[in-house]
């Protein structure tokens, strides 16, 4: 994060994803939960938020209130964050395998991600605003929790959240 804020490159990451839309919900959504999964998937340990509550406060969100999303938006990718390390480390102690904890774990976090995308509205704005993206909120929320469920199951946990977050991106930039 050091390295691209002081090499200007985080202008760039930070203008790329927050001109996708001018609509601040959309914005949430690509932002601090998929880019924030993304960020998550890859490393871990408190970085989605510090990045993607910087690249939101940098698009005028309030830093406070930034912060506060992206906790919330992280809730679901957690799991799976800093490539897996969670899950392989409960099997590595357990000694339990590695792929059914990793199953068991997309099982229980995949019907949570299909929702979180529209709860990150409602608080943002209530259901009014959830009302004007409804279609992007289930988008997002479907297509990450749908990879987030096959990937876990059949891939194991190193990529999960990667996989997901790409999915979910790719998915709001369709739609």
């Amino acid at each position: 994060y050091r390295l691209t804020l002081e090499t200007g490159k985080f202008e760039i990451i930070k203008d790329s994803i927050g001109g996708l839309t001018a609509d601040r919900r959309l914005q949430a959504m690509l932002i601090a939960f998929a880019f924030g999964a993304f960020i998550e998937g890859a490393s871990g340990f408190g970085t989605p938020v510090a990045v993607a509550a910087a690249m939101l406060a940098g698009l005028g969100f309030s830093p406070f209130f930034a912060a506060g999303i992206c906790l919330l938006a992280n809730t679901a990718p957690v799991a799976f964050g800093s490539i897996g390390i969670p899950v392989i480390t409960l099997a590595r102690i357990t000694g339990l395998d590695e792929l059914e904890l990793s199953a068991w774990v997309g099982r229980l976090c995949a019907p949570i991600s299909i929702f979180i995308p529209a709860y990150l509205i409602m608080v943002m704005g209530g259901v009014k605003a959830l009302k004007g993206v409804i279609p992007a909120a289930v988008v997002c929320g479907v297509s990450f929790a749908g990879v987030q469920f096959y990937v876990s199951n059949y891939i194991g946990p190193q990529l999960t959240d990667i996989l997901a977050a790409m999915a979910a991106i790719l998915g709001l930039v369709a739609l």
